[in-house]
């Protein structure tokens, strides 16, 4: 008889009456049948099994290794924000064309001008070390209704080109700002320059250093269809050659691309036609409204304003109480018509008929920007020989100019760094954006 113990047989011999041994090694065991046992025996045959077949674990004195962990990874590099180029003028310096823009081309001297939305700031551009002056949008403090404006602003001021026009080189958009890059004039704006004199220019002086060149960069205008819709004297200004420059086409429009039909622009510098139209809350507000419609002629009305205000010292159609008032699109003009104006006794009747042709209320009665510039009192005032003392050279600050000088502008202190869109422009150093 045969006990199985642990899977071994007890007996020396089998059934053949050969050793055990001698027959495992030449017999090789048949395979296991594997029969299915009762219900009941199968938990003490999962135990024999597990009995046979189950090595203990070695168990160690050493102490157990940790292994370290990994190291952190490296903070991510810093975000380097997206430029878009939006525009170029074709006609920018060689020095100034690439394919990338960005802020970081440019050293910011300081800033020149702080508004709601926009600020200007005197810049040097390092790529061909020009003066320039950055105006710079802020998209999280522009209205929705207003960035439209600044799109078609962009759009039709890269391909102007004229020596009595601000260039701008170029515009892209840094981050969350809109940049315009354009020409600096170092001497100021012609508000800042009139205040400097005294508050009244010579018919000389108005002739030759600001209606002629203002009305040359005007005509050009016109001709592309540009009308500007906000001259006044914060918008010309002047490089350190005395150079005039047409600036500012904030709320400029191309006539070619669609109807002006919008109250935009100074109050009074207002023509009676814009003074008229309603306030906007969309940009395609009153758009078919033919009877709104405006055209260039507004210009000449501000232009008339203009040569008013630079020969009296001050504008000829003042109504505060009724700016204040003005909500539905009618502005009442207190000085009355043109031809009821208060005119000084020095003035000549030349330059009268120059303002009062302007300043017509029918806008087909007012001659045109090209007309003007043919008028016999700019010819009569000899341009080149009354601005050459001033283009000459103005005295260093606080130096007497000569006797006889002529043009009380020789006298006038003008900060080279005044420049950009405003009057009173204090420089801020260590400006950041």
């Amino acid at each position: 008889m045969f006990v199985t113990v642990s899977g071994k047989l007890s007996d020396s011999r089998n059934s053949s009456g050969c050793p055990a041994a001698a027959y495992t090694n030449i017999c090789p065991a048949p395979p296991a049948v594997h029969t299915a046992q009762p219900p009941a025996q199968q938990p003490m045959a999962i135990a024999a099994a597990a009995t046979a077949t189950t090595v203990p674990p070695v168990v160690s004195s050493a102490p157990a290794v940790v292994p370290a962990p990994p190291p952190p990874p490296p903070p991510p590099a810093p975000a380097v924000p997206a430029t878009t180029l939006l525009a170029i003028n074709p006609a920018m310096p060689v020095g100034m064309r690439r394919r990338m823009w960005s802020l970081d081309d440019y050293n910011v001297c300081k800033r020149l001008f702080k508004g709601t939305s926009s600020s200007v700031y005197k810049a040097t551009c390092l790529r061909s070390g020009l003066p320039v002056a950055l105006k710079v949008y802020f998209l999280d403090r522009v209205p929705r209704n207003v960035v439209h404006m600044v799109k078609r602003e962009i759009e039709l001021h890269a391909h102007l080109a004229h020596p009595h026009v601000v260039m701008l080189y170029g515009a892209f958009l840094d981050g969350d700002r809109i940049v315009l890059v354009q020409e600096y004039a170092a001497r100021g704006d012609l508000l800042h320059l009139l205040r400097a004199v005294g508050g009244r220019m010579s018919e000389a002086q108005v002739s030759a250093l600001v209606l002629r060149p203002f009305l040359e960069g005007l005509a050009y205008l016109h001709s592309r269809g540009i009308c500007h819709r906000d001259i006044k004297p914060e918008n010309i200004l002047y490089t350190d050659k005395w150079v005039l420059k047409v600036a500012d086409f904030g709320v400029s429009i191309d006539l070619n691309k669609e109807r002006a039909v919008t109250r935009a622009g100074t109050v009074d510098y207002m023509a009676p036609e814009v003074c008229r139209c309603p306030l906007k809350a969309e940009p395609q507000d009153n758009k078919d409204n033919n009877a709104l419609a405006y055209t260039a002629a507004v210009d000449v009305w501000a232009a008339g304003v203009l040569a008013y205000e630079l020969l009296v010292g001050v504008t000829p159609m003042v109504a505060p109480a009724e700016h204040q008032a003005a909500t539905s699109g009618s502005l009442k003009l207190a000085a009355g018509t043109p031809s009821s104006l208060s005119w000084p006794g020095s003035l000549s009747a030349a330059a009268r008929h120059f303002i009062q042709g302007a300043l017509s209320e029918n806008p087909g009665d007012r001659p045109t920007a090209r007309e003007l510039l043919r008028h016999p009192w700019l010819a009569a005032q000899g341009a080149v020989a009354a601005a050459a003392p001033v283009a000459a050279a103005a005295p260093p600050r606080g130096v007497a100019p000569a006797a006889g000088a002529v043009a009380p502008l020789l006298t006038a202190s003008v900060p080279a760094a005044g420049a950009a869109t405003m009057a009173a422009a204090a420089g801020v150093d260590g400006v950041s954006f």
